[in-house]
C-alpha cells in the first residue's frame, strides 16, 4: 500500500476546514485498499479556531498538526509540509506522495483519485497539476483582476522557463511523487522556496522541472464561488512578487 499525504496550508480556515476534512474522509476511504490517505494540516498562524479544528479531525480519517505561531506565509507553509514529509523515510509504510492543495474548499478532493492516475498515466509522470488550462479545464466566480492576472502569469512563465507538460503554473492543487521532491531539494536545499507569498507556486514548479520532474496534467473546474471567508491574496504585491521571478529566474546564478 503506498501513502498519500495531503498537505493543507491554512490561515483562518475555520469555516471550511470541517466540510473539507469529511471529504478528505470520503476520499480516503475509496482510495484504500491501494493507497493509505492521511493529511497534514499546517496552520499558519490563524487566529480562529482553525487549529482546533484539525486537532479535532474527522472519523476515518489521520489529521495531523503543525503550527507557526504566527502567520509566514504560504511559501512558508509549503516548506514546513515538504520538510515534514520528507522527513518521513520511505518505505513499504512511508508515505510516496504529497498533495497540495487549498484548504478554502476550492479544490475538490474528488479529484485525487486522478490526479494519481494522472502520474502512471503520463508515462510515469513526477507530479500532477489541477489545472485551469488544460483542455477541459474552467474558471468561474474568479474577479476579473485574478482571471486576467493568473492567465498571462502562466503564458509570461511558458515563455521564460517553459516546463514540458505544465500550462498552469499557479495553481495551488498538485500531486507530487516523493522522488521529485527529493531531487529538487538535493538541488536547491534551502533554496527550494524562498517565496513566502503565492508566487511559492510558480517557483517550486520551476525549479521542479529544472530537476528534471516529468509533469502531468489533470483539468480542474475551478469554482472560486465556492470559497468560505474572503481571499488572503494582495494582487498587486502578489504581482510584484511575480515580475520578481521572473526576474530571477532569467537573471539569478542560483537558477541556472
Amino acid at each position: 500500500m503506498d501513502g498519500l499525504v495531503v498537505l493543507l496550508p491554512c490561515f483562518n480556515e475555520e469555516q471550511a476546514l470541517p466540510e473539507l476534512l469529511k471529504r478528505l474522509a470520503t476520499a480516503a476511504s475509496q482510495l484504500q485498499p491501494d493507497i493509505a490517505l492521511s493529511v497534514l494540516v499546517v496552520d499558519d498562524g490563524s487566529g480562529d479556531r482553525t487549529a482546533e479544528l484539525a486537532a479535532a479531525g474527522v472519523d476515518g480519517l489521520a489529521v495531523q498538526l503543525v503550527r507557526h505561531p504566527e502567520n509566514r506565509g504560504l511559501g512558508a507553509a509549503l516548506r514546513t509540509g515538504i520538510a515534514w514529509f520528507l522527513a518521513r523515510p520511505a518505505g513499504a509504510d512511508q508515505p510516496g506522495m504529497l498533495a497540495v492543495m487549498d484548504a478554502d474548499g476550492t479544490h475538490p478532493p474528488e479529484l485525487l483519485p486522478r490526479l494519481r492516475s494522472a502520474l502512471a498515466a503520463a508515462g510515469n509522470a513526477d507530479v500532477a497539476i489541477a489545472s485551469r488550462y488544460a483542455p477541459g479545464g474552467e474558471e468561474h466566480g474568479l474577479p476579473a483582476l485574478r482571471l486576467c492576472y493568473s492567465r498571462l502569469t502562466s503564458i509570461m512563465f511558458r515563455l521564460l522557463a517553459p516546463v514540458p507538460g505544465a500550462r498552469d503554473y499557479s495553481c495551488g492543487y498538485r500531486l507530487y511523487r516523493r522522488r521529485a521532491l527529493e531531487r529538487a531539494q538535493d538541488r536547491f536545499g534551502d533554496r527550494l522556496i524562498t517565496e513566502n507569498s503565492f508566487v511559492c507556486m510558480a517557483e517550486l514548479l520551476i525549479k521542479l522541472g529544472r530537476s528534471g520532474a516529468r509533469i502531468a496534467e489533470v483539468p480542474l473546474e475551478l469554482h472560486y464561488e465556492l470559497k468560505a471567508g474572503a481571499s488572503k491574496m494582495n494582487v498587486p504585491a502578489t504581482i510584484r512578487r511575480y515580475i520578481a521571478l521572473a526576474w530571477h529566474v532569467l537573471f539569478s546564478p542560483g537558477w541556472r
